[in-house]
């Protein structure tokens, strides 16, 4: 049995079954293109064994120096495939140093071409015949080329390429596995080295085998790349055990994860999300299955935002309503963002759904609520203005009586004079509508309805609200100053509500200065602009609030006043709160206390 057939039959076979492996990882990954140069370094070290065979087998010198000759182009092959390999699987190596490499490789390919008979003999006088593996092969004794150099330089290089990458990974701190492989590179590329300078420079009478050292390289090399797969393998199952669990925690949850791929147009949905939206396990999905089952007045709005989260990369933070295939609607809270590819083409959108319906509906219940509580609220602050309303209607009424009667007075004389009862009459239709405004303003206080949002001017709303606690102000002696800055911005907001809640600090703020004489009975209502907002500010000269106590004033059934339910404040600052602003207590310097709203002004798309 011919072992040195054998054993270089097997190395080829070895390479080339490596080399196809990787190619068939290749042409499914394109990307792999460390796979590719793994495959020609393989493919390269089977040629370089079919020549050395081809050396070890030959009869004649003239053989001998073409078997050499030709042994030159896988070697090159070997060379070039190894820089690129060390360059895109370790990631490092200089650029420069690799491309001298390659450079020093392809000059002596071209060399070896150029003399006769080859790179490494400038000729070969005899062939001798040696034991190797227990049996005789063929080795060369001629005159050494001294341009032989140039590729034993080629692999010098390539030695101080590989060291110079080997160094890098190390300090970089990737695997150790890397720099072994690294490692690898050096020490046997040292020892093809060391076997040619020994060889032919007559130091050493055995064949050349390089093969051997290559065969060294790539079985580290497949070891470390099949590593790799080992790796990507155990991520894979990492990765599908995480999606199980992600899929557990948004089913314990109740929420249905989505992705919209923007090239297909088609939706990928969890069975928590299809169960949401009431599409069946295994329907197909695209977005306009979402967009037919939107509700008819969120639909234009979610289209707008679905395109500014794609076009912009905007978040899409909303809550709209679906109309499922059974009629009931639901209301869903959606978190969705945009991928986009390196060149800024967004590619997709991905998201979770909530229902939240529930959470909506008992929005709607306190909302309800709130909005009996406050009317209770606004009944009460009624019963404090009795008094004082009554007044304002006596004088209107008194006014209409003693017209009345002058009327008839003019009627009994024979020749009543008609200009005279004309403007009678006026006065009466005049005072009528008086005493008719107040008990509207009275009306619209005392009934109970849902809340409106609307865009409300300020300065009117503060101008009623004085009017109507003007005859309060006067019986109680205060001298209220109104201060309304001009040009003031609208509010968004409900203006019964805003209305109410002026109307009780103002009432407060009476109430405060009781214990004070008349002189010292002050207090100011005054309405800015600042910064984006609108400021309402009501404030006194009465006993003030104790500053543990700036907090508590709002909190529910908590009052300073003897007689007091703890209501009014705690119902003004909700009232505030649910128009987007703020409502806070403040010591004055000077005594007393001042009670400060902060709204947002309405932007131009508030109705």
């Amino acid at each position: 049995m011919s072992w040195v057939t054998v054993i270089w039959s097997m190395i080829a076979a070895v390479c080339l079954t490596l080399a196809t492996m990787q190619v068939l990882v290749w042409l499914k990954q394109r990307t792999a293109s460390a796979s590719l140069l793994f495959a020609l370094m393989a493919v390269g070290t089977a040629g370089l064994a079919a020549c050395e065979l081809w050396m070890l087998r030959t009869q004649t010198a003239e053989e001998f120096g073409a078997a050499i000759r030709w042994g030159h182009v896988p070697y090159w092959v070997i060379i070039v495939s190894l820089v690129g390999f060390v360059r895109t699987y370790l990631r490092t190596g200089r650029p420069w140093l690799g491309w001298t490499v390659c450079g020093a490789r392809t000059l002596s390919l071209i060399l070896d071409f150029v003399f006769s008979p080859n790179l490494n003999y400038r000729e070969i006088t005899a062939l001798r015949h040696v034991s190797f593996f227990g049996e005789s092969v063929s080795i060369a004794e001629g005159v050494p080329n001294p341009w032989m150099l140039v590729g034993q330089l080629s692999l010098l290089l390539l030695v101080i390429f590989a060291v110079d990458a080997t160094l890098a990974v190390w300090r970089r701190g990737d695997r150790r596995s890397l720099a072994v492989l690294g490692g690898t590179i050096v020490l046997f590329v040292m020892g093809s080295i060391g076997q040619f300078v020994l060889t032919f420079w007559g130091f050493s009478h055995k064949p050349l085998t390089p093969s051997l050292f290559f065969l060294a390289i790539i079985a580290v090399m497949s070891y470390e790349m099949s590593q790799d797969v080992l790796r990507a393998a155990q991520l894979s199952a990492d990765l599908r055990e995480s999606e199980e669990r992600l899929d557990l925690a948004a089913d314990s949850a109740g929420v249905g994860l989505w992705s919209w791929d923007l090239k297909t147009n088609v939706l990928w949905a969890t069975e928590r999300a299809r169960l949401l939206y009431g599409f069946s396990p295994d329907e197909p999905l695209r977005f306009e299955n979402i967009l037919s089952q939107l509700y008819s007045d969120d639909r234009d709005w979610v289209v707008q935002a679905s395109q500014k989260c794609i076009r912009e990369g905007v978040d899409f933070r909303h809550d709209y309503r679906i109309r499922l295939p059974d009629g009931s609607v639901r209301w869903f809270k959606v978190l969705a963002k945009s991928s986009f590819e390196p060149s800024g083409v967004p590619v997709r959108m991905s998201g979770v759904s909530l229902d939240i319906t529930g959470r909506k509906l008992a929005e709607q219940e306190i909302e309800r609520q709130r909005n009996e509580l406050a009317h209770v609220a606004r009944i009460s602050t009624i019963s404090q203005l009795a008094s004082s309303l009554a007044h304002e209607l006596n004088q209107p009424l008194g006014a209409i009586l003693r017209n009345a009667e002058a009327g008839e007075q003019f009627l009994q004389e024979p020749s009543p004079d008609l200009d005279e009862l004309r403007a009678i009459l006026a006065d009466i239709r005049k005072d009528d509508q008086r005493a008719g405004a107040v008990i509207d303003r009275m009306r619209g206080l005392m009934k109970q309805r849902k809340a409106e949002r609307r865009r409300v001017d300020l300065c009117l709303l503060a101008g009623d609200v004085v009017t109507l606690v003007r005859p309060a102000v006067e019986r109680r002696q205060v001298r209220l100053a109104v201060e309304i800055a001009p040009a003031l911005p609208p509010v968004h907001g409900d203006p019964v509500q805003l209305q109410q809640v002026l109307i009780n600090l103002l009432l407060n703020a009476m109430d405060a200065l009781g214990d004070n004489p008349p002189a010292r009975r002050r207090a100011a209502l005054r309405v800015r602009p600042v910064s984006a907002t609108v400021e309402v500010a009501v404030s006194d000269t009465g006993h003030g609030i104790a500053a543990d106590q700036l907090l508590r004033v709002f909190e529910p059934f908590y009052s300073s006043k003897p007689k007091g339910l703890g209501v009014g404040l705690a119902i003004s600052r909700d009232i505030i709160v649910a128009h987007g602003g703020r409502l806070w207590a403040e010591c004055n310097e000077d005594g007393g206390a001042t009670f400060t709203i902060s709204l947002p002004a309405a932007g131009g798309d508030a109705t």
